[in-house]
This record gives C-alpha cells, structure tokens and sequence, in this order.
C-alpha cells in the first residue's frame, strides 16, 4: 500500500479526533468540527488527490443510503404534500434565488442555475435532526420527508437539463445515439427493479449469508453506478438511482440495516471534503460577502417554505419547523456544482465562495433548530400568521396518516409466531411481525399479513415496525446470540416496551432477565408441562384437574424455575401429581431409538424436543440428532438404572 495515503489517512483521522473531542467539550454540532478539519487538511496537505477520491466514494454511499431510504409506501400516504409541496417549494426558491443571482449581475442562465443548487436542501442533515428529535413520525416530520423526496427526485431532471444551460445545444445527428442510451438503460433498470433485483435478493437472503447478500448489494450500488455512467449522469446521481431500485423491495430494511452503519462514516468523509475544497484565503478575504449572501439564502429558503406551508393549509406552527429545516443548502448541490463547473455556469471563484456559503447553512442547521421555538412565538405575536400552539387546525389527512401505536411485535414466523398473530387478530390488537424466512415473508405478505423481512437485532428494521410507539415485543429468535442482540437493541430502541422472550433452556432465564427481558417462558419448561397434561390425560384425570394443575406450575411468571433444571420440574411435577416420573436426556451424537435401553428399564418415550419442533410420535425409524431432548417417563428407579447403563 502506498505510505503516502497511510499517512495522509493518519493525519486527517488524528486531526478528526483533536477538533472532534474540542468541539464535544464545547458542546458544538459535530459537522462544523468536520468541516473545519477539512479546510485545516487542505493547507496542511499537500497532495489530497487519493483522499478526495475516498470522499466521493463516501457521498456514493451516502447518497446510495438515501436512495434506500426513500419508500413508495411513504410517498404515497403524503404524495398531496410531496409533490405540491414539494413543486411549491423548490419553484418558489428557484425564482426568488435567480431573481437575486440577476441583481449580482450574473447572467439569465447562471442566475437559474444558482436558484437549482439553493432549491435542494440536504435529506441526509435533516433526516439526522428529525431522528435526534424524535420528529420523524410527527406531522413536520412528514412533510419534510415528502418535500425532501419530490427534491431527490427533482435533482435528475436538473441534472439532465444542465448541459443546456450551459449554452450546449442538441445535435440532431447524436440525439439517436442519446436515446438508444436512455432507452436501453431504462429497460435495464426497469427489468432490474422489477425482476432481477428483487429476485437475486431473495436468492442471497434465503442462503442466510450476510457476506453474500452484502456483497451482492454493494454490486447492485456500483453496477447501477457504472450504468448511468455510461450515459453521462454522474456516480453520485446513479448510486442514488441503485438505491431507489432496492428501496421497494422487502429487503430494503435489511440492506438499510447492513449499510447504515457506515452512515456516519460516509458523512464524516463528505463533511470533510467539502472543507477540503474550500480556498481558505479566498473564503476569508470574501468573508462579509459569504455571510451577507448566507443569511439571504437562509431567509428566502425560509420564506419560500413558509409560503408553501400556508397554500398548503398547515398550521403555521408546523410550516415555521418545516421552514427551518429545509433552509440549508443540500449534497446534491455539490453534484450539481460541480456539473456547473464543467460547463461553464460558474466560474472557481464562485465556486468557493458557493462553497462557505453552503457550509455556513448547513452548520446553522442544528442552531435554527434549537430556536425553533422563540422563531414560533416570534410569529405568534403577528396578528397575520395566527399561530396555534395546540395544532388544532391540523388538516385531516395527516391525522389519519399516522404511524401504527400501542402494538405488538412478534418476532419469528414459526407456529408460535401464527398461533401469536392470529390471536391478536382475534382479540384487535395491532401487531407486526419479523422474519428472516424469505419465503414465509412472502407467503404471509399475500395473505395480507403485516410482516417484513428482517433481522429483530437490527436498529432499522426495528424502527420500521416502529418500535418507539410499540407496547410489547415477543421474541422468538433462532438462536440465544439474536435473542439478546434483539433484547438489547429493543431496549435501547425503547426503554419503556415490555420484552418476552421464549427461550429454549431454563438454565438461560437468568441470562436473558438481566439482559433486559421482562418475561421469559422456556421452551423446556412449556415442554415438561405438555407432557405432564399427557400422563394426567392417561391416569383419566379431568380437564379442570388438569387446568389447576398447570396454572399452579405456571405461577409467579416462572419464579420458582429459574434456578432449577428439567429434572427439578420433573421432580415437582411428580411429587404433586403422580407416582410416575419425567425426565429427559440430550442426545449427544445422530442416534435411533433402539441404540438407548428404555425398554429394558419399563421407561416409555413420550417425546422429542428440537429446536423449535416437538415430536409426540417416536417409534424405532425415528432418528435423534445431535442436542435433540428426549422427553420419557417411569418409576424412579428405573430411571436411575437406565442412567447408570449408559
């Protein structure tokens, strides 16, 4: 490996953490910080050529993330204030913004296209708020998502339009060859959408592989890149288009989940690229210039927002927070700079200058967040805007569109999962399930059945089925590792939710109580009691016995059992109820009947614990497997015999 970038990548990672642990003591945003250490590492560094490449590579997958983020779903319970909101708002600004680029004396062209770059603001800093808040459900939160997804999508067409801006005209004799292109590269993004995305996902999910199905969604970002490439839309635009093809699938949570992670990262890079582009001495010798036109932009994307709020109808209350949010200036004005660059709408030294004013609107975000409630009661006391603290003219469609509230989530489609979901349909109690089963997933979504496809343990699967407003979550998880995983990320997700967790051991009670389970029901234990019913069922006992019989082992949530093995229970059960004993042993290697000596002992194999599944029948073709739990009964000293002989 080169040293140089070694030590380049040292440098800017050392200076990172210094201006990162300042800007925490001083409790500043953290985006400043990583803006000033990318103007700090311009100077110092003489060569960035490799790290800038590193950067663009993080807004690809910057971009690719919010191109996952974005939903049909969610589109169309907002498309009324998605698209005229979202038309309102980038057309308002467009024409206030070019209106001022004429009055700085730019020309028709550049004018418009500086009102493009301001229109879009930035989804990956607001999305970050509106988590950080905890408004991304609420009624601002919503509507900022529609008009930031109408902008995503707007950004194609702007692209696409540049060229003409910058004075390039149509050749007739190269527009057959232009389309071919467009045409042929829509047929493949259509049939991939529709066909080969979905369908090499699904493959890759079944297989259980996570290397496999991240590898093969890292192919889906750089193949769809590479793509449009081809055809002249740049990375950043085609790693956005790559992730609006998985984003309509059902596995787009579970990709969102594998890649977000990484989301911090790729900001850092793309913070810090943006401050190494800027030309400090110009930035600071245009320093009133850059703040003047700063506190314009802010206030017109203010303005121009504001306005759209009230031909909507909102509240004011809510158009003021929407209007804050959205008043910076977003990444994919870097794209769209840089596509001015190329062809002449803007020359390098308005390029730098755009640059400290889009780092200035973006760090005030955080700041005009914060004063976001001074900024309402500055509005309360104009007569006109007739501010309603207690949203009472919510319009009513955006009441309705709320998210679900006060349900269950069941974790694992197995028959515990279907005997669970269909009780809650009988008894009306909204609930969503989870399952890492392809297949089942889409099985059950035919039927109509709230389920995703998704690992419990991952932070943004769990926020799809709306964790924060759920009440309960049942957990029944393949293995004891995901089982604590998704306990731990549940509880981190929402302190207040109540857990139950069916695991398969007793000795694991303890385990998972501390991990931050309410409740633990062990498959062993629910095993032991089935049985038990069985041998009261064969000595003729009726069925009110047998009810009292297991409401008193199933007393105090388990209490008495937490601390005692399969045997105790079987020692309790027998001493209360029966002369009769049940025990049960591990298999430890692949076995048959035959190979143990019950027979020879008077014991009878009542049934077979594995994993998930109980068998009742068990007769000499039946074949045991390593760490299956064979369930029998007899007299004790029989029982003890049958030990001391094998």
């Amino acid at each position: 490996m080169d040293i140089l970038l070694l030590q380049n990548m040292s440098i800017i990672l050392i200076t990172a953490v210094i201006v990162l642990l300042i800007f925490n003591k001083l409790k500043l945003p953290t985006m400043i910080g990583l803006f000033i250490t990318g103007i700090v590492l311009g100077h110092a560094i003489n060569d960035t050529t490799l790290i800038s490449s590193l950067s663009e590579l993080g807004v690809i997958f910057l971009l690719f993330i919010i191109g996952l983020e974005f939903s049909a779903e969610k589109f169309s319970a907002i498309k009324r204030y998605a698209l005229i909101g979202g038309i309102l708002q980038v057309v308002l600004t467009t024409v206030l913004i070019s209106v001022l680029g004429l009055v700085l004396g730019l020309d028709p062209n550049a004018s418009l296209f500086l009102g493009f770059l301001v229109a879009f603001s930035s989804t990956a800093i607001v999305m970050k708020v509106m988590q950080q808040k905890h408004i991304t459900h609420s009624v601002q939160g919503r509507v900022t998502l529609g008009i930031l997804i109408f902008q995503d999508i707007a950004v194609i067409i702007v692209i696409l339009i540049t060229p003409l801006l910058g004075g390039q005209s149509l050749e007739l004799h190269t527009l057959p060859t232009l389309l071919i292109k467009a045409v042929g590269l829509g047929a493949i993004i259509f049939a991939g959408a529709k066909w080969f995305i979905p369908l090499a996902l699904r493959d890759a999910a079944k297989t259980k592989n996570r290397d496999l199905f991240l590898l093969l969604t890292l192919f889906i970002c750089m193949g769809t890149t590479f793509a449009t490439s081809l055809i002249g839309i740049g990375p950043e635009l085609g790693a956005f288009i790559a992730g609006l093809l998985i984003s309509n699938t059902e596995y787009s949570h579970q990709t969102l989940g594998y890649i977000q992670p990484f989301e911090d990262v790729f900001m850092s890079l793309f913070f810090i690229s943006i401050g190494l582009m800027v030309n400090l001495h110009l930035f600071l010798d245009n320093i009133v210039i850059i703040i003047a036109l700063t506190a314009v932009i802010l206030a017109i994307n203010f303005m121009a927002t504001l306005i759209t709020g009230m031909v909507l109808k909102l509240p004011t209350k809510v158009s003021i927070s929407i209007a804050i949010l959205l008043s910076q200036i977003g990444e994919f004005s870097f794209v769209l700079a840089k596509e001015g660059m190329k062809y002449g709408l803007m020359t390098s030294e308005f390029f730098s200058i755009f640059l400290g004013v889009s780092i200035l609107t973006m760090s005030s975000t955080p700041f005009l967040e914060k004063l976001t409630p001074k900024i309402v009661r500055a509005f309360s006391k104009i007569d006109y805007f007739n501010v309603d603290s207690e949203l009472k003219s919510l319009p009513e469609e955006l009441e309705d569109a709320g998210e679900i509230e006060d349900h269950v989530i069941l974790v694992g489609m197995g028959l515990n999962g279907k005997q669970m979901a269909k009780a809650c349909s009988e008894f009306n109690i909204p609930y969503r399930i989870v399952d890492m089963n392809p297949t089942i997933v889409e099985n059950q979504q035919a039927l109509g059945i709230p389920i995703i496809y998704g690992k419990a343990s991952n932070e943004s699967v769990l926020k799809e089925l709306n964790i924060t407003s759920a009440q309960c979550i049942v957990i029944s998880a393949s293995t004891y590792e995901e089982t604590l995983k998704t306990i731990d990320a549940a509880r981190r997700l929402n302190p207040d939710i109540h857990i139950i967790v069916r695991t398969r051991y007793l000795r694991n009670i303890d385990e998972v109580i501390e991990a931050g389970a309410d409740e633990v029901i062990p498959k062993e234990f629910e095993t032991s009691i089935m049985m038990f019913t069985r041998i009261m069922d064969y000595y003729n006992k009726d069925a009110d016995e047998i009810s009292d019989a297991v409401n008193d082992l199933r007393s105090d949530n388990y209490d008495a059992f937490r601390n005692v093995t399969s045997e105790d229970i079987s020692s309790y059960l027998n001493y209360k109820y029966t002369d009769l004993e049940i025990d049960s042993i591990r298999v430890s290697e692949d076995a048959h009947l035959d190979e143990f000596p019950f027979e020879e002992h008077s014991l009878k194999v009542t049934g077979v614990v594995r994993g998930e599944d109980t068998f009742i029948e068990v007769n000499n073709d039946f074949k045991f497997l390593e760490d299956d739990l064979i369930l029998f009964i007899g007299h004790r000293e029989n029982i003890n015999k049958f030990f001391e002989n094998i």
